[in-house]
């Protein structure tokens, strides 16, 4: 089996997402190169602060993962023929992403009024194909940056474009039942947790000695704290 190596253009397929969600990746909207070592995927874990019945104060629990987010830096330049003639500008190219990003409509002025609103296109989601994004497991985003950058003196242009992880809404109902279920579940445990240290105090003040389970929470407690409690 040949390996996949980071040493030449990487591509980045964008293409479209059904009416229920799923990626199409097959009908391909936008392509465009990646110059090696210029994508970059950040991942992170979703922490949530959650109260403790009856206490003041409140623990943190990981209840579920932010939407990972994308970043493509890229170099264009003007394509030429064999005899040099431009046949696509930096410019043009860039202008392909833009409309890619945000397709602007034309000015639509009301009947019978002077005023002249303009509107602009929604947001596009895309399904998206690549080697870094398929090892990460992400099929839908939204473009949701575009920075561009002239340099003086050349046609080259400098574009940075972000792209954020970006859900079917089914999934994304489905997923904050998940996080408010794993929350109610901190909730409870804490609330557990509390109520038996409380009961422990008790028992131990009435029996004169320590009971084997508050002995053993105490222990754990105590280990997780890297010492024993003030």
């Amino acid at each position: 089996m040949a390996s996949v190596k980071n040493d030449g253009f990487l591509v980045v397929t964008l293409g479209a997402v059904k009416e229920g969600g799923e990626p199409d990746i097959a009908n391909i909207l936008f392509r465009f190169p990646v110059p090696h070592q210029q994508m970059s995927i950040q991942q992170s874990v979703k922490v949530d602060e959650v109260k403790i019945p009856g206490r003041s104060g409140k623990v943190k629990q990981a209840i579920g993962y932010e939407d990972s987010g994308i970043s493509i830096s890229l170099t264009l330049v003007d394509e030429e023929d064999r005899s040099g003639t431009v046949i696509k500008s930096a410019l043009d190219q860039y202008k392909e992403l833009q409309d890619a990003f945000r397709a602007r409509s034309d000015p639509v002025g009301e009947a019978g009024s002077d005023a002249v609103s303009v509107s602009y296109a929604v947001p596009t989601i895309f399904s998206i194909q690549s080697r870094l994004t398929d090892a990460c497991g992400i099929k839908t985003v939204l473009f949701s940056g575009l920075d561009v950058n002239d340099i003086a003196g050349e046609t080259t242009l400098s574009v940075k474009i972000d792209l954020t992880e970006f859900e079917p809404i089914a999934r994304q109902v489905e997923r904050r039942k998940r996080e408010a279920a794993e929350k109610k579940k901190a909730e409870a445990a804490a609330g557990a947790a509390a109520g038996y240290d409380k009961a422990s105090k008790a028992h131990d003040a009435e029996a004169g000695e320590e009971s084997p389970l508050a002995k053993a929470y105490r222990s754990g407690k105590s280990d997780a704290m890297g010492g024993a409690p003030s």
